[in-house]
């Protein structure tokens, strides 16, 4: 506003001094050249008046203007320093321009004694930021980075220049598989409000990985504006490093528990051999002398044979004893073809089982005796023990390993054996095989709006509801997360499709009513086959994978069947 004024205020005098002075000179002329010519004096003393007449007016216009310009001073000033200093009377001559000038004067120089503070200031703040152990960064509010620590050198080996010049800082410092997921974190963190951290490896200059902790919180100025994005990094790797050792040697423990459990189940089995005699063991003992006759038999083997707790078997030929028991065997001619293998060695023979009728199961082991210096047969002992509740413990066990202990669905470990069982079957047999891919749509929005225990219902009744639908040969597995699967043996393109249906309607109409509200989800499945699209395992997971993911990109809550493209 000033430079205008003034040049305008500048351009008017000179124009009216043009005019002024042409006016005058038109009189002059007129006075000594007119009609009635007048003397010299005459006409020297009348452009003298309005010389003087013509001065007073740019004078009294300049007064206004100077005036005005002071006022536009102060105004200038209020509004550039919320400290004041202007007088309260408008100025009205040189005085008051004196004091404005007085006054500008010790504005500039409180001005510069601030500004002398703000750097000092700044420089603290710099030196405590460089100094700290981790790494300070702000981000503008488009993402570019604006400052950095000086801790960044130590933490990536990247000096704070390079940094600093890189187009992108996360791009810089990431690996290509973890770059996408990253990038996508700090777009959101400058969206969202929510202060957070996440903990991740960056890749340093010399190559190595090296873990972090990140925080972020934005920050807003006075108007509500956001400013940036303010980060800070901390140094995790030791706790990285103090977490894999502790793994080891948690992993180093469970190995020497194993062990020692194998040696105490030797020891045990040994002290039961030795203590065979007693009547207090839990496994049945039968002595037969070299004459094939019953020397000595304890009460856990007559209770486990059938026999009255005090009834005699002492003398009694182990032919006898065999056909005494035949009624409980479930397979009696098997096992005396297994009997008479035991017979034929000399030395201990393997645990064998014998089922019974009743559900039970027995385990024989049998071996002969010698005498102290070995040239002598005493005999042969045999050891019954019922391992039928072993037996389901380990079927429980194994059942553990191959099912998801939430769903009861056979896991992912169960998954890649059926698949390669499955495959070489129908190499063989020159069969196809369907693989049918399936996660949940909306089942994150129900684990993030309801919880981890809603989200385990809905697991659940999926599992089950899904499980009704497959056919008997059809195996169901829950791969991890909300990610199943199905294999199809000798599968038929119609009825792979007619059963991706089905589980899409019935998924897509299932409604799951929680205390919070309503949650619903759908189910995006997709369908590849052997040897049609792969021939090999990981290639057919790849398809149907791919199929799954084509069906989600067009809308999720369909059914895609792969079409020979992975890219």
């Amino acid at each position: 506003m000033l430079p205008s004024r003034f040049a305008r205020g500048v351009l008017g005098a000179v124009v009216f001094a043009a005019l002024w002075g042409g006016a005058i000179a038109v009189i002059s002329a007129v006075v000594l050249l007119g009609p009635e010519p007048s003397s010299l004096g005459t006409a020297i003393t009348v452009t003298a008046l309005f010389a003087a007449l013509g001065a007073l007016i740019p004078l009294s216009y300049a007064r206004r203007s100077m005036q005005q310009v002071f006022v536009d001073l102060r105004a200038a000033i209020r509004r550039s320093d919320a400290s004041g200093g202007a007088v309260a009377s408008n100025p009205t001559g040189w005085a008051d321009f004196d004091s404005l000038t007085a006054e500008m004067d010790k504005l500039a120089r409180l001005r510069a004694l601030r500004i002398e503070a703000l750097i000092r200031q700044e420089a603290r703040f710099r030196a405590l930021a460089d100094s700290s152990h981790g790494v300070e960064a702000w981000f503008s509010r488009k993402g570019a980075l604006v400052w950095v620590s000086r801790s960044i050198e130590r933490l990536s080996g990247y000096s704070r220049a390079e940094c600093m010049l890189a187009p992108n800082l996360i791009e810089l410092l990431t690996s290509p598989k973890d770059r996408p997921r990253m990038l996508s974190i700090a777009a959101s963190a400058l969206r969202d409000d929510e202060r957070r951290e996440i903990e991740f490896a960056i890749v340093r200059k010399d190559g190595r990985r090296h873990w972090i902790a990140c925080h972020w919180r934005r920050l807003f100025g006075t108007d509500n504006r956001l400013l940036g994005l303010r980060v800070s990094v901390e140094d995790i790797q030791g706790r990285k490093d103090a977490e894999l050792r502790l793994l080891d040697t948690v992993a180093s423990l469970r190995r020497a528990q194993a062990l020692q459990a194998h040696y105490l189940q030797r020891s045990d089995d040994e002290r039961l051999r030795l203590v065979a005699l007693l009547d207090t063991l839990r496994v049945g003992i039968l002595f037969v002398d070299r004459d094939r006759r019953v020397y000595y038999s304890n009460r856990p083997m007559r209770a486990i044979w059938g026999f009255a707790d005090d009834e005699n078997l002492m003398g009694m030929s182990d032919q006898a004893l065999i056909e005494r028991t035949a009624p409980l065997r479930s397979d009696d001619d098997a096992y005396r073809v297994l009997l008479g293998q035991v017979l034929s060695q000399r030395g201990r023979s393997e645990p064998s089982e014998i089922p019974l009728r009743d559900g039970r199961v027995l385990e024989q082991v049998s071996s002969l005796v010698a005498s102290e210096d070995g040239k002598r047969n005493l005999g042969r002992v045999w050891i019954f023990e019922d391992v039928t509740e072993r037996r389901r413990a380990a079927l429980r066990l194994i059942e553990m390993a191959e099912r998801d202990a939430l769903t009861n669905l056979l896991n992912r470990r169960r998954f890649h054996e059926e698949l390669g069982r499955m495959l070489a079957e129908a190499a063989r047999r020159h069969e196809k095989v369907g693989l049918l891919s399936f996660d949940l749509d909306g089942f994150k929005a129900i684990n993030d709006r309801f919880g981890h225990v809603a989200g385990d219902e809905v697991l659940v009744e999926v599992s089950g509801a899904v499980a009704a639908i497959v056919r008997r040969n059809e195996l169901l597995f829950r791969l991890g997360g909300d990610e199943f699967a199905i294999l199809i043996p000798e599968a038929a393109p119609d009825d792979v499709a007619t059963l991706a249906r089905r589980i899409n309607l019935k998924v897509s109409t299932m409604n799951f009513n929680f205390p919070a509200g309503w949650g619903v989800i759908g189910v995006s499945l997709g369908v590849a086959f052997y040897p049609d699209h792969a021939g090999d395992a990981e290639a057919l997971i790849e398809c149907a994978d791919h199929a799954m993911y084509r069906a989600k990109a067009a809308g999720k809550n369909r059914v895609e069947t792969y079409d020979g493209r992975l890219h």
